[in-house]
């Protein structure tokens, strides 16, 4: 402080200036440093992330594959239900470990169920409201849509099945036509993993997606917790 006093003003800005430029080049410094360890954190995470999703990806084709090529045989040998659209469990046989394989499908109609939908109701409000209220509500319902815009295909199946309630050609024209308009659309494939609990005796999911997986951590106050789950 004392060498201060003796700068004059020029000097005593000059070293200010100084020290402010030593600042901000520490401050430069310290944040190349914190950016520098922060991508690397980052970038080595996503890298072990990314081949983890390669590895998956790997696994679940050949789950798939391996299911599929098998699904002829277990169907054949009775291990899978004759009416098994594509989904089916396979168990080892002491019960310990399952594998469920599922097709997820989904049931569009195209224009010819909107034309369908519009006889239906032209029919229905004609020659069934009056004749049989009852038979009018359960149809009526069943052609109700969802949210989205789409029919219910569990619904329209339904119908389908009470197609030799009425010979009225309109009918009969409109069960054909959702007959003919819904197409199956294949989603995506899933496959499943279980093991046996030893002590509940119930099927516990080999948690594959990392928010599902459990961890334990030690907290400061030396008690274990299991964070990370859903």
């Amino acid at each position: 402080m004392e060498e201060l006093k003796m700068l004059s003003e020029e000097d005593l800005q000059a070293e200010l200036d100084r020290r402010q430029e030593a600042k901000k080049r520490e401050a430069i410094k310290a944040k190349e440093n914190y950016e520098t360890d922060r991508d690397k954190l980052v970038g080595s995470m996503i890298n072990q992330a990314l081949y983890i999703n390669s590895v998956m990806g790997a696994f679940k084709g050949e789950a798939i594959s391996r299911l599929d090529d098998f699904y002829e045989r277990a169907k054949a040998y009775g291990d899978i239900r004759s009416t098994s659209k594509g989904g089916f469990s396979l168990r080892t046989s002491d019960g310990k470990f399952k594998v469920s394989y599922d097709r997820n499908t989904m049931v569009e109609y195209d224009e010819r169920a909107d034309l369908a939908e519009q006889q239906l109701r032209e029919f229905l409000q004609h020659m069934v409201k009056k004749r049989d209220e009852k038979a009018y509500e359960i149809i009526t319902t069943l052609l109700e849509r969802g949210k989205s815009g789409q029919f219910n295909p569990i619904a329209i199946n339904q119908l389908i099945k009470m197609e030799d309630k009425f010979n009225d050609p309109r009918w009969v024209k409109a069960v054909q036509l959702f007959k003919e308009s819904h197409a199956v659309h294949l989603i995506s494939y899933s496959v499943s993993f279980y093991v046996k609990n030893e002590d509940s005796g119930k099927d516990e999911l080999v948690r594959l997606s990392l928010p599902s997986i459990p961890i334990i951590r030690d907290t400061d106050d030396g008690k274990d917790n299991a964070i990370g789950a859903d």
